[in-house]
């Protein structure tokens, strides 16, 4: 583990975060997906760790720090916005069985699973 001890923070904290990508796919049986993402993530870390190592830490810390810095910007932008509630505005969906006839709507969500195929139905409100 003396590996592990040695890098420096930016390595570090990006090491912990495709552990847990890596955990991800496992559980997931995304063996191929986790074969990539532990080759090309254990370079990126060996990259960061050698930027430190030539006094290159802030350079470090930027690579680390962007994607989380623009998925919080793209989100808070996003959240301002209500980009979510004007795209779905126009859109109600339905689960309807596909023998259903108009109106043959299920009382609760366990009615769903009660039918043997239903689908996903996607119609414009009436207003």
């Amino acid at each position: 583990m003396r590996f592990i001890e040695d890098l420096c923070p930016p390595a570090l904290l990006y090491m912990i975060f495709l552990v847990i990508q890596l955990g991800l796919d496992a559980s997931l049986g995304m063996w191929i997906t986790m074969a990539i993402k532990a080759i090309l993530g254990l370079a990126t870390v060996v990259l960061l760790d050698t930027l430190c190592g030539i006094e290159l830490g802030v350079v470090s810390w930027f690579l680390v720090a962007t994607p989380f810095l623009i998925t919080s910007l793209a989100t808070a932008i996003a959240m301002s916005t209500r980009f979510d509630e004007s795209m779905l505005r126009g859109v109600k969906e339905n689960f309807l069985a596909k023998d259903a006839v108009e109106g043959d709507l299920p009382a609760d969500s366990n009615e769903i699973k009660r039918h043997k195929n239903y689908k996903t139905d996607l119609k414009p409100k009436m207003k």
